[in-house]
């Protein structure tokens, strides 16, 4: 479940929390205008428990929470409370009916809802979960996020491979992320294109879910399978790397993480990785993927982007949480050399904890040897 932002400025705030947080990627919190009783968590504990032989009611109450949450009812489309309301009381259900998986598929899809952006994409994520932690696991919802990602915004074409190939994939069901087609029409769109359906922040939700995934997929789905039409070239990689390109975009560096999930990476798409991490640390890029690609740098000990974070040090612009971020990676990459430059930030609370953090790493490697 995922943190929901509203415009750029909170998914800023969202991306800032996430990476100071060391991108806790299991517990959103509500939107921050939609008062809720309790957190979600809280909430899910006390949803309806799954009986293991639902009766018919139970199914038919599901799906008048469905139709709910899709915007189905006109007097509640407009309604973040009673649509979230709706999916709480189904949040632990295991077993929905396939009508009731489609058209949560269907909304995803979907490019056009009543409700502002930032609440459309929080109940996104939440359909999300619920859909990654059905049994048996959900077909179509691959094809679904990757199309989300890619631009495609129509129902799955299933004369052209799509059946075929979500009868290869061993569908995720993993942790909740944080935390927004069809993969026939992946081409139809770029993240990056103004004619893109869905928002940054839905794309980053899918981007995030599509990465906790990508260790349940078979090797056809993950990098891609001459003669499958349904799938982008690539696989699901190919489309984690062309987010992870997109510079301008926040949620290149969620694609970083979500490729870094992959523990069947070969050496050669490690050096990708890597490739693309030290572009994303660099100025001009948008300062969520830099963040990140800054935190990733460290945490992987790519030395190579010492450089570039002692110059956004050392340079005039300030930017409190950019030089926490680089300060905690110079901290796992730099030399004794670098606490000078990281003392000239003493005196600032916003940074102190990130400093003595930083400077206890490098005396204790240098100690070491």
């Amino acid at each position: 479940m995922i943190v929901t932002v509203c415009g750029a400025a909170l998914l800023l705030a969202a991306a800032v929390a996430v990476v100071v947080a060391s991108r806790n990627w299991h517990q959103p919190a509500p939107p921050p205008d939609v008062p809720v009783a309790a957190t979600p968590a809280d909430v899910r504990v006390k949803a309806l428990e799954r009986k293991p032989e639902p009766m018919d009611h139970e199914v038919v109450d599901a799906s008048s929470a469905v139709a709910i949450v899709c915007g189905a009812d006109s007097v509640t489309s407009d309604r973040y409370e009673a649509r979230n309301d709706a999916l709480r009381s189904i949040a632990r259900r295991r077993d929905l009916a396939k009508g009731d998986v489609d058209a949560l598929l269907a909304y995803l899809r979907r490019a056009d809802d009543a409700m502002r952006i930032e609440r459309v994409a929080a109940l996104k994520n939440d359909v999300m979960n619920l859909l990654r932690n059905q049994e048996p696991p959900v077909e179509g919802l691959a094809e679904t996020l990757i199309a989300m990602i890619e631009g495609g915004n129509s129902d799955c074409d299933r004369s052209l491979g799509c059946s075929k190939a979500a009868s290869a994939l061993q569908q995720g069901r993993g942790r909740p992320c944080h935390i927004g087609g069809d993969a026939t029409t992946h081409n139809s769109s770029t993240p990056n294109s103004p004619t893109h359906p869905h928002p940054p922040v839905v794309v980053d939700y899918c981007i995030q879910h599509l990465g906790a995934m990508v260790n349940e997929l078979d090797d056809a789905w993950r990098v891609g399978a001459p003669g499958v039409r349904a799938l982008p070239d690539g696989g699901v990689r190919g489309v984690l790397v062309r987010a992870a390109r997109e510079k301008t975009k926040p949620y290149a560096g969620t694609a970083l993480y979500s490729l870094a999930e992959d523990k069947r990476a070969t050496r050669e798409q490690e050096r990708e990785l890597k490739r693309l991490t030290l572009a994303l640390c660099k100025p001009g890029v948008n300062n969520v993927a830099r963040i990140a690609a800054i935190q990733l740098a460290g945490q992987r000990g790519y030395a190579e982007a010492l450089p570039v974070l002692r110059d956004t040090l050392s340079g005039e612009k300030r930017d409190a949480v950019l030089d926490t971020v680089c300060i905690g990676s110079i901290g796992l990459l730099g030399t004794a050399h670098d606490i000078a430059l990281i003392e000239r930030f003493r005196g600032d609370a916003r940074r102190s904890a990130a400093i003595e953090a930083a400077i206890k790493r490098i005396k204790g490697r240098e100690e070491s040897f």
